[in-house]
């Protein structure tokens, strides 16, 4: 029999109808007219052709007699892969907005953008030793044809995702400034056209290189931006909307010609081979994007004067770098942070005290040197100790701080872990709700109802008292949006999809103690507090952060790097005289998530290789660690957790569940507390709460809002009102409150469906508020027909199941036809409905 849907069914058979003339008549004395019946009517029309395929069989006989050639084997070869042709990108320089010190409308397939760059010409090296460069990328809703959906129809402060991809250009173009330059600067990058196949984001970085190169700005570029993805097992430099849709690895490489500056990855457990290879073959692709920028016509840069350090006063200051090497390596292991820099500190007063006693004058007049110099002989002696293999700490290169691990700290959170590596804490948690509780993400790709809903997310937070000072609670800056993103990105893939866990995770790490890796501490107790909740992780996550320490001129990018340290967990001093901060979080089958931070001007891909994989030593190492504490999932708390439980109704209940503006819903759930949602049509609701006596409760009140009665349905009713020749029953929850005076509640049972044995007076079989079971043998709108019998056996006066009670109603009412069909009373046939011999009446009109 065809399986085809009801619509296809009678386009088929009006289709058939000119062909099957000679054999509907037949088919439709047997079949009612139904599409039940039209299986069988197919069956007649291929019936109809056996005659003809019996004329056609020996003619066939024949040709398989015939011998046949051998056919050739069939080969599934697979087409091989040709990777895309990668589309320039097009710079407008001179032409939009020239009155900025650099800027350049970029084109890239269909998407456009305008970077300008600007830098003050007076300086503050006098008053500050750093660069105060301020990035600002946005998306325009006109960039996608779309109007804002605010009140005021205009773009607001920049979303979570653009201070995230400005973030990310403020990270790649920062180490390529020169030293001693301290301009205030600013870089503006707003998407004038999106298009969703040619990334914005690689687009605004090549385009902030593109106009750093050709502005008078000093700047040591330019640099390349490619994205990654391995997709369907090929690597695929920037790909498709659609491709990175279907990527498992998700890699935004940066890169000068020989060194790499930015990586920002995530991926499913993805292997150090796997990684590194990606990580080569994107190095690939820049060079063409970087010999097309040099190819632009640039502006000379212009001259600036560094804050200089005379040569007496240098010489001074490095004939103290021996006493400060052996200072800053007294401490053994381990060494706590407020030991390290109460050491610091004696360093930078050792060394003002000294350059004082010879250099008052010019120290006095120019305070900014004394600042300058005093940090870079305290980092010069730092780093010289660390290449000799001597951390602050006492610890050696690859080794691990200690570690500790507590779960289930917090009695009312749905999951918590608190996670310490030496002086880096986070204290984590873990909160699980509705499906529907998922953030609403709007953007100029996704805004009104087209919003994309994560169902997971980390925040992180970085309070004051984390690195015991004093500051601002309340808000989130640009560095917690950051951490958190990271964090989110190495536990997102190893969480269960939302059809096997249909949850919404709120993940939150507090940093309780900073000292470095703060990132990689919430990644590792985010990753027990998910395990404490219960939630079944493919595998748990750690995080790591490789530190690099080189010799010589940390500005110089060019010259080769024959000599350096990689260290293992890094401490924050260790970060902040460093040359990088690569943090590597993955599981014990591999990486999840990369970021790299550089303080030079690049590193180079070889050395990056080498952290990968001292990454992975140290990952396994904390992975133990967590383990040993809890290795698995927990089962869930029903006290904590709210779970989901469907129940069904009649879809034409919809309307009485929901009540008058909602009024019904919304006092079930404060009743019950819980959240009751009926968004579809089809009668499925969802409860979703915490404690069985909640959810069963919220049951029951639905259960009561969209009662009503049904034929071959079994009711447990209370006698309301006794009368001559039956009773009147309701609902044992509508008993005694005024829902007993609706209609629609309100059933009756007849005198001779109370026993099968005759009943004199119904008060002898019932009284007034008694509880019974009843059987439904009659229901329609405010009219119902109940029955005590039906639920009997006629015999042995044994009670009935549901089915057996159904049985014996269809067994009665069978019984009731066959009786007024043998009386006359009812004609025989399947439309025994109507009078055949009633007059049609006579229209009026």
């Amino acid at each position: 029999m065809l399986s085809v849907s009801s619509r296809r069914s009678v386009a088929l058979a009006k289709q058939l109808q000119p062909l099957a003339k000679a054999t509907q008549a037949r088919v439709f004395q047997q079949h009612q007219r139904s599409f039940f019946g039209l299986g069988d009517f197919f069956k007649t029309l291929v019936k109809s052709e056996e005659p003809k395929k019996a004329l056609e069989e020996p003619k066939l006989q024949k040709k398989q007699q015939q011998p046949s050639k051998p056919k050739a084997k069939e080969v599934n070869v697979e087409p091989e892969y040709v990777p895309r042709k990668q589309v320039p990108v097009e710079y407008s320089v001179g032409k939009y907005a020239t009155l900025a010190d650099g800027s350049v409308m970029a084109r890239w397939g269909d998407s456009m953008l305008l970077t300008t760059v600007v830098s003050e010409v007076s300086t503050n090296a006098d008053k500050q030793d750093f660069l105060p460069l301020m990035v600002d990328y946005r998306e325009k809703y006109s960039a996608t044809g779309t109007i804002p959906g605010g009140v005021k129809r205009r773009e607001m402060a920049g979303t979570d995702a653009e201070v995230l991809k400005s973030r990310i250009i403020d990270r790649i173009v920062r180490p390529l400034f020169p030293k001693g330059y301290c301009n205030e600067s600013q870089i503006i990058a707003t998407v004038q056209s999106y298009d969703i196949d040619h990334d914005p984001v690689v687009l605004a970085v090549n385009s902030a290189s593109a106009a750093l190169t050709v502005s008078d700005i000093p700047w040591n570029g330019p640099i390349g931006c490619v994205r990654v993805c391995n997709v369907d097992g090929h690597l695929v430099c920037n790909p498709t909307a659609d491709e990175k849709a279907r990527a498992t690895l998700d890699v935004l490489y940066a890169a000068t010609e020989t060194r790499t500056v930015m990586i920002e990855a995530e991926g499913c457990e993805i292997s150090e081979a796997a990684m590194q290879e990606a990580l080569r073959f994107a190095h690939e692709h820049v060079q063409p994007i970087i010999a097309g920028q040099k190819a632009l016509p640039a502006k000379p840069k212009r001259a600036f004067t560094p804050l200089v350090v005379p040569d007496d006063l240098l010489s001074a200051g490095k004939a103290l770098l021996p006493e400060l090497q052996a200072r800053l390596s007294s401490l053994s292991a381990p060494a706590t942070k407020p030991q390290r820099q109460a050491l610091e500190n004696d360093c930078y007063y050792f060394v003002k005290q000294q350059l004082f006693k010879t250099h008052a004058d010019l120290l006095l007049q120019k305070k900014a040197l004394l600042d300058v110099l005093s940090h870079d002989l305290v980092q010069e002696a730092l780093r010289a100790n660390l290449l000799a293999g001597k951390r602050v700490d006492g610890r050696t290169a690859d080794q691990v701080r200690p570690l500790a691990v507590e779960t289930g700290l917090l009695p009312i959170v749905h999951g918590s872990a608190v996670f310490s590596r030496g002086d880096t804490q986070a204290l984590c948690t873990v909160t699980l709700g509705h499906i529907d509780q998922g953030l609403k993400v709007r953007s100029a790709i996704n805004d009104g109802d087209d919003y994309e809903l994560k169902n997971a997310m980390l925040h992180y937070e970085f309070p004051p008292y984390c690195v015991n000072e004093t500051g601002k609670v309340g808000g989130v800056n640009r560095r917690m949006l950051g951490h958190g993103a990271l964090a989110e990105k190495a536990v997102v893939p190893l969480l269960p999809s939302v059809v096997d866990f249909p949850f919404t995770v709120r993940m939150t790490s507090e940093t309780m103690g900073s000292d470095g890796s703060s990132s990689m501490a919430s990644v590792c107790g985010v990753s027990m507090a998910l395990l404490d909740a219960g939630v079944p992780l493919k595998s748990p996550v750690a995080g790591i952060s490789i530190g690099l320490v080189t010799p010589g001129d940390i500005y110089d990018g060019k010259s080769p790097i024959s000599e350096y340290k990689l260290l293992t967990d890094i401490l924050g001093s260790e970060d902040h005289y460093g040359d990088m901060d690569f943090k590597i979080a993955g599981s014990k089958d591999g990486i999840t998530a990369i970021q790299l931070d550089v303080k030079l001007p690049g590193v180079p891909l070889d050395i990056l290789c080498e952290g990968i994989g001292l990454a992975k030593t140290a990952r396994m190492g904390i992975l133990d660690t967590m383990n040993s504490v809890l290795a698995e999932a927990r089962p869930m708390n029903p006290t904590k957790v709210s779970s989901t439980t469907i129940v069904h109704i009649d879809p034409a209940m919809r309307g009485a569940l929901i009540g008058t503006g909602g009024s019904n819903i919304r006092e079930i759930e404060a009743a019950t507390n819980c959240t009751i949602s009926c968004k579809d049509s089809d009668g499925v609701v969802e409860i979703f709460g915490k404690g069985d006596d909640n959810i069963a409760l919220a049951k029951a009140m639905i259960a009561e809002s969209t009662f009503m009665y049904r034929r071959g349905q079994r009711v447990e009713v209370v006698v309301q009102q006794i009368m001559d020749f039956g009773c009147v029953v309701v609902p044992k929850f509508a008993y005694g409150t005024d829902g007993a005076a609706d209609k629609s509640k309100q059933a009756f049972i007849h005198i001779s469906e109370m026993s099968h044995a005759p009943v004199r007076k119904v008060s002898d079989v019932l009284m007034t508020g008694q509880s019974i079971e009843a059987w439904c043998i009659f229901a329609e709108k405010d009219s119902a027909k109940l029955s005590l019998k039906a639920l009997v056996h006629p015999v042995t006066g044994a009670a009935l199941s549901d089915a057996e009670a159904m049985q014996l109603t269809k067994e009665r009412e069978e019984e009731r036809r066959k009786q007024r069909a043998s009386s006359g009373l009812a004609p025989t046939g399947p439309r025994a409905t109507a009078n055949p011999t009633r007059r049609p009446r006579r229209s009026t009109h």
